[in-house]
């Protein structure tokens, strides 16, 4: 859920999420498609670029979804 947070803030790169969350870059775009898909995030391409952002509306009704603007609990490190 930290990537849905980050994308909280508004729309951004995906070297950019890589840096905030230090995971891989495979496995964050590995996190965004499967966020992508299931409706939570839409994305845009600019040159080589694809910046990622939260969808608006519900992936299953046309109204608004109810986890924007949520904040989800950062996870404690150990």
């Amino acid at each position: 859920m930290a990537i849905y947070n980050f994308l909280n803030h508004g729309e951004t790169t995906v070297s950019e999420i890589v840096n905030y969350i230090k995971l891989t870059q495979p496995t964050v775009s590995y996190h965004l498609k499967e966020m992508k898909d299931s409706g939570l995030l839409k994305s845009r391409r600019e040159g080589k670029e694809v910046f990622y952002s939260v969808s608006e509306t519900c992936p299953h009704y046309d109204e608004e979804c109810v986890l924007h603007g949520l904040q989800f609990p950062e996870a404690k490190s150990a």
